[in-house]
């Protein structure tokens, strides 16, 4: 099974720090973002191969990553940074993707168990699992949240509006996808999360795997870079 980073962002928002450094790059306690993603999918053993999509300061990061081991296959593939959705399609046209894939974003810094999620996707026979956590009721309309009727995801909203939430379960920047759901996706500037998740929760073909994450950071601005550096320091010794 291969697994695809997401890693294709500018990080505008947390200029000026990435006027020098890549997003994927920028350190938190002591390490790159995207290697606590690398670690989440290594860990599974099913995943015998990572391609990540770049679409910004490619050299930067491939001169990085050309002197990194990571005991598994990765490759670097650039991206038009089309959102979720088209740079997962281009990715999965390039290498002609015909098998299970799991999908992480690069920014997202948690500790999730993907093997548990691997095991929970095959037992639902889906052709997607979007791994989900609740978050507070207040924070609802920054996340794509999903309705679940048992394992089923009866319908997926992405940022929901103000008090219309049908549940507090939020897209934890995870999921499988089987090789029919990815040819449903088109090349086009557009989320996953707004036109292919909707489209499977319609069909009855998106399930749901609940977590319970002991941390979950989106490192996307200023605050949350600072706040994610906060926690890994009180999580790993020095």
């Amino acid at each position: 099974m291969k697994a695809i980073i997401l890693a294709g962002g500018k990080g505008t928002r947390l200029r000026p720090l990435t006027y020098a450094i890549p997003k994927p790059l920028l350190p938190v306690g002591g390490k790159p973002v995207i290697e606590y993603v690398i670690d989440n999918l290594k860990a599974c053993k099913e995943i015998d191969g990572i391609y990540i999509g770049i679409s910004h300061q490619r050299e930067v990061i491939w001169e990085y990553f050309r002197h990194v081991d990571y005991g598994l296959p990765v490759e670097l593939i650039s991206t038009l940074c089309w959102e979720t959705g088209g740079d997962l399609k281009c990715i999965a046209n390039e290498k002609d993707i015909n098998e299970t894939i799991v999908v992480a974003y690069g920014d997202i810094i948690t500790k999730m168990d993907v093997c548990e999620l691997a095991k929970f996707h095959r037992k639902a026979g889906k052709l997607a699992t979007v791994a989900l956590f609740p978050v507070p009721e207040e924070d609802v309309e920054r996340f794509g949240i999903a309705e679940l009727d048992g394992t089923t995801v009866r319908s997926f909203v992405e940022k929901p509006q103000k008090g219309k939430a049908a549940s507090n379960l939020a897209n934890a920047g995870c999921y499988i996808l089987e090789p029919e759901a990815l040819r449903k996706l088109s090349f086009r500037k557009e989320k996953v999360e707004r036109d292919l998740f909707p489209q499977l929760a319609r069909a009855g073909e998106l399930a749901g795997f609940v977590n319970k994450l002991p941390y979950w950071i989106d490192v996307g601005t200023i605050g949350s870079y600072r706040k994610a550096n906060k926690l890994i320091e009180g999580i790993i010794s020095p």
